[in-house]
Parts: structure tokens; sequence; C-alpha cells
């Protein structure tokens, strides 16, 4: 197996058997917004599906919204007076910002917004309208008709975490009041569809039907419960939930004494940060970053690329600081090894790159389509006098795209053009960032450095045409032949451009600007 993606797929098959149809999940509580550290669940879940489909296979990819969970607190973003809804259904609470129907649609939205740009197909679904529509009706009877069961199951694991066993009123549901959509207290059960409960917060008591979604499954018996329901395969889990005697090894015993369903094959996925970021990401906290913030700096298929080349088991740091230019150069790389322009070290690695730039892509282009060169853009984006065209001209000029482009080629380049911007922006750090002086500076220079800007100058001057190649020779030649240190030199050249003692790469920069404003500035004219 040359990805972990296809060892997970071989895996599924061999110990599921040869099945018309797949099924994986993953799922996630709307309780704040859907961070990147979230997205490597739902992330795994598909990838791993990819790798079946590509393999001929039938894959059903449900995301379950858990909608229907409790609102438990009151986030630091959220006005404190919303704690007059805590304890009912997310999906119930209204939206604190008022953009959306409730609090839950408020994180899911933007959530499913942005996976449409990945190209990823999911079914959405929503514990909120499964329970309501009563889908769900015969399994809680089942897990109410399997109380003791149940109750046995969790109270082994908690004894071996050296904690109490339930209470022996602890019942496998929750009921929401159908007065005041608050959690209310469970009364008793009639062996058939209804539940008696009674309210604390609005006073009201009586009876419920199961079918009509007032009675909820608690989450460790909850989550056993849709496995079996839609029959899933495969979900992977945080390590929390994978630790000994956590809720998959309950919800393992559960799935399969309880609803008669083996529980699916998982694999452990590790925590997502941002590099520098301390501590966990919590959408609660929000202190978070989101997958629209990486589309800020980042093509989908780099995003795709990060979580497809990292092993779901080892920590991801994500650095949206200079690694990123490394990012883009390690993506690039790899496009073009996939497209056989350039190779691997060896045939091994390049089997397995190739087919991480498969699984990256939401669907593999035909050809190599137009690369700007993310570095270089971060230089060109900082030239006052180059608009979008000019940046594309610049790029032509020192060969680093193609004279003849066609419009998927312009489309993908004003996209980094457009990244670009936003990174020198939002996340360049000071020594990268960089303005043109206007006016030449009143520099106190060497009289060897001024003659060497001007045969600089005169060279420039002869030559109609030149590479970029070529200019880094000149520029060398003219401060060597003087025995001027190249330190001594460039910094020269830096602070008589942009005011600074380092910048951007010096060739390609000079090369990018105007032909008849580097000749006067090296002839320091006015």
């Amino acid at each position: 197996m040359v990805h972990w993606a296809d060892y997970m797929a071989e895996k599924i098959i061999r110990e599921r058997g040869d099945k018309e149809e797949y099924v994986v999940e993953s799922g996630i509580t709307p309780s704040g917004y859907v961070h990147i550290g979230n997205f490597r669940e739902f992330f795994t879940a598909y990838i791993v599906g990819h790798a079946l489909r590509d393999r001929g296979k039938r894959v059903r990819h449900i995301h379950m919204w858990d909608d229907y969970d409790r609102f438990r607190k009151v986030p630091k973003n959220v006005p404190a007076e919303w704690k007059e809804h805590l304890t009912k259904p997310v999906r119930e609470v209204p939206d604190p910002w008022g953009c959306h129907d409730s609090y839950a649609e408020h994180f899911m939205e933007k959530f499913e917004e942005e996976v449409k740009k990945l190209g990823i197909e999911v079914d959405f679904l929503y514990a909120s309208e499964l329970y309501k529509s009563g889908e769900y009706a015969e399994e809680i009877k089942t897990a109410l008709a399997k109380r003791d069961e149940i109750k046995a199951v969790l109270d082994k694991y908690r004894e071996r975490a050296k904690q109490p066993p339930l209470e022996d009123d602890w019942q496998p549901v929750m009921v929401y009041c159908p007065k005041c959509r608050k959690e209310a207290e469970f009364i008793s059960w009639d062996g058939e569809w209804k539940v008696a409960y009674r309210c604390p917060h609005c006073g009201s008591e009586g009876e419920t039907d199961i079918r009509e979604g007032n009675v909820k499954l608690r989450w460790r018996v909850d989550w056993p419960m849709r496995w079996a329901h839609f029959k899933v395969d495969f979900e992977p889990a945080g390590k929390d939930h994978l630790a000994a005697g956590s809720s998959y090894d309950t919800g393992k015993e559960i799935s399969e004494k309880v609803f008669g369903w083996p529980a699916p094959m998982t694999l452990m996925y590790e925590f997502v940060g941002i590099k520098g970021q301390k501590g966990k990401m919590s959408g609660s906290k929000g202190n978070v970053i989101l997958l629209s913030d990486l589309y800020e700096v980042l093509e989908p298929g780099i995003i795709r690329f990060i979580y497809a080349k990292a092993r779901p088991n080892k920590e991801l740091k994500i650095d949206l600081g200079l690694g990123l230019l490394n990012l883009y150069d390690e993506f690039d790389k790899v496009e073009r090894i996939y497209f056989g322009l350039e190779q691997a070290k060896n045939p091994e690695e390049e089997e397995e790159l190739k087919r991480t730039y498969e699984l990256s892509m939401p669907k593999v282009p035909e050809r190599l389509v137009a690369q700007a060169p993310f570095r270089f853009l971060v230089t060109l984006v900082q030239m006052p006098h180059l608009d979008e065209d000019g940046i594309i001209r610049a790029l032509q000029e020192q060969g680093h795209v193609p004279e003849k482009l066609t419009e998927e080629d312009i489309a993908r380049i004003k996209l980094r053009i457009r990244l670009a911007r936003n990174w020198v922006e939002k996340y360049a750090p000071d020594n990268v960032k960089f303005s043109l002086l206007e006016e030449a500076p009143g520099l106190d220079l060497k009289p060897e450095i001024r003659e060497a800007m001007r045969e600089l100058a005169d060279w420039i001057e002869a030559h109609e045409k030149f590479t970029v190649d070529e200019l880094n020779n000149a520029i060398f030649d003219v401060a060597k032949k003087r025995g001027i240190p190249s330190k001594e030199w460039f910094k020269a050249l830096y602070n008589l451009f942009i005011g600074k003692d380092r910048g951007p790469r010096l060739a390609p920069f000079l090369a990018s600007l105007d032909r008849e404003f580097v000749l006067k500035r090296l002839r320091m004219e006015a």
C-alpha cells in the first residue's frame, strides 16, 4: 500500500467483507464554529471513502450533525442572557447574531459552504430531524427495554476507571419538555411508546410519545445506535474517544449486544493546530482557525494535500507564516512529479507522492495547469506599478508561466495572486513586507559601490532582453570586480530601492521593476 487511506480501505474490505455499499461516517455537535481540527475527522472519513471508490466500491459518506444535543454552556462570544436557553437542543436555541434560524444553523451552514469548495460528496444528516421524524423510535424502545444491559456495560468501564456506578434510576434517554423545550425529568416508560416526564423549568408534566421526537438517547447510547441504524463500516475518532474505557469501547459493546451491529472500524486522529498557537482549539472558546481562513491563503487542493499527506495519528501543525511558502513549493513539486515533469528521489517515493496528489484533488486535471510560484508572487503583489495583468506579464517574461495561457491557466494564476495579497496582508512577517521608495534615498555610499551601481545600470541598458540568471550574474560580477563583499553590496541595493537591509530575491525583484525606474535609481538620479 502506498498511502494510509489505501491501507485502511483494503483493511475494511478484508474485515467487513465485499459489500455492495460501504458507509463511512463523521459527526460534529454544532456548538461553536467547526474549525480545522474538527475537519480532520471529516476529511479522514472522506479520504478512506475515496480510496474505497477507487477500488470500484460504492460509498456513502454520512456526516451527522448532532444538532439535537443540549446547549450546555454559553460561550464567551455569546451574550450572557443566552443562559436562559441552557439545556434546549442547540437546533432550537436562537441565533445570537440574528442571521440564521438557530444557533446550530449558524455554524452548520458555514461549514457546509466551506466543504463545497473542496468538491467532497457527503450526505449531511441532522439528528434533530431524525429524532423528530420518528426514525429512531424503534431503537429508543430497544434501548429502554435493554436499559439494564446498557447500564451494566457502562458500569463495567466506570469500575475499571475507579468511578462510582451510575445511579439506580439512570436511564439511557433524556426528555425535552414539549412546552418549554428544556431538559425535563424522566419519570417512567410504559413499555410501549409513552414516556412520563416532569419539567423543573416550566412546571409542566405529562406523557410524550417517543415517535414525536421529544425523547433522545444519551450520547454513549446514541453513537452506537447510529452505527447500527446506518450500517456504518468506518468512522475515525479523536484520541479522547479512543482512550481505554471511553465512548468507543462502551459503544462497541452496546452496538453489538444491544443493537446487533458490529462496531465500525476506526482510525485515531490527532489534534490539528496552528504553528505558534498554544493550547487546543475550541469553537466555544473562540480561538479557532476555520477552513474559510485557510481559503484566504491556500488553494483548495493544497488544503486537501495538508491533510492527505499527514498520517492521522500524527499531530498536525499548520504554518501560516513563512512555512506557507515552503508548503506551496512542496505541493508544486509533487504536482510536477505527478505529471512527469520532475522525478522523486526513488520509485517508491514517487508512487506515494503521486497517490497523495490524486487523493488531494477533487478532480485530477488532465494536464499541469500553470503554476505561478507563490514565493515570487509575494514579491510581485507588493509592486505598486503592477496590476493583475502586469503580474502575469512579469511571470511570463521571467519564464515562470507559459507565453500562451488558457482560461484555466489564467484563472489559477489570478487565484494565487489574490491568495498572495491576502497572505502579505494577514500573515507575512515584517521582514517579508516592503514598499518601493518613490524618491531616491540620500545614502552615504562608498565610491566603489556607486561605481558598481552605474556599471550595473549600463549592463541593463545594453541588454534589451535578459534572463533572471544573467541579471543575477551581472549583479555579482560588478561587485566582485571591485572586491565589494556580497553582504555590503546587497544591503546597499536593498536600501536604495526599499529602504531596508534585506528584501526579496534581488535579481527577480529588479527584473520585475520598470526598466527606466531601475536605471535612474541605480544612477542615483532624481
